[in-house]
């Protein structure tokens, strides 16, 4: 804060040891040492009292934006509860309206092969190279080749 050294505080210690005196000195220090005390107390409080209000604050703010949310859950929570309802309500309105076939049972599992059955479609007709297996391909061949030397020292 105060850009004092040592020397500066030692010729302060000296003008006060002339100007007040041996005996008032030690009176003056501790009168001073109180009110820079009091001082200190009252820088400390004024701090404490600030951190207190921006916490305040901040969770005045905090409180606020909880009940933003719970608000916006609460309505969330009814507009699916009436879209649930509507559901429940009206199937029919909610799907298109075509005709469909009732569902068909879940085959069971016979204990002898079924006969093959009889249709009155048309068989249908495979596309071209559905009989075909799909080709196999062939390994991955490395990119380094290996020389190998003959007896002779040639490449072979």
């Amino acid at each position: 804060m105060f850009d004092v050294g040592f020397s500066e505080l030692v010729v302060i210690a000296l003008v006060a040891l002339i100007v007040l005196g041996p005996k008032r000195l030690p009176e003056v220090a501790r009168t001073a040492g109180r009110w820079l005390a009091r001082l200190r107390r009252f820088v400390s409080d004024v701090k404490q009292d600030f951190d207190r209000e921006l916490q305040h604050a901040d969770l005045a703010e905090l409180q606020k934006l909880r009940q933003e949310l719970d608000e916006t859950r609460r309505v969330v929570e009814e507009t699916s509860s009436r879209l649930i309802q509507q559901a429940n309500i009206d199937p029919a309105a909610s799907q298109p309206a075509v005709a469909s076939a009732p569902p068909a049972p879940l085959p069971t599992a016979p204990a002898e092969a079924p006969a093959p059955a009889v249709s009155s479609l048309p068989p249908l007709a495979e596309p071209p190279g559905a009989s075909k297996p799909p080709a196999r391909r062939a390994p991955k061949r490395s990119r380094k080749t290996t020389v190998t030397k003959n007896e002779d020292g040639g490449s072979g």
